[in-house]
């Protein structure tokens, strides 16, 4: 399933799944999220998955135990 280029893999991975842009609205969530650490790019993710109401699929502890957003895992 995974053969080839990572462009190729992505490319037939993206027949799966939507990218999300980063708004203005998520980037000013982020960082007003309480999670624990400082990582800029979890608060993005985790900012993005409550704007949209989705679950995270995610077992980093940092956001699971936060509870800031719907987790899976």
């Amino acid at each position: 399933m995974f053969n080839g280029s990572p462009a190729t893999v992505l490319g037939h991975l993206l027949n799966y799944v939507s990218v999300l842009p980063i708004t203005l609205e998520i980037a000013l969530a982020a960082p007003a999220l309480a999670l624990p650490h400082g990582d800029q790019f979890d608060r993005i993710i985790a900012a993005t998955a409550k704007l949209h109401r989705l679950a995270l699929i995610t077992k980093d502890a940092n956001t699971t135990g936060a509870s800031v957003v719907d987790t899976v895992w």
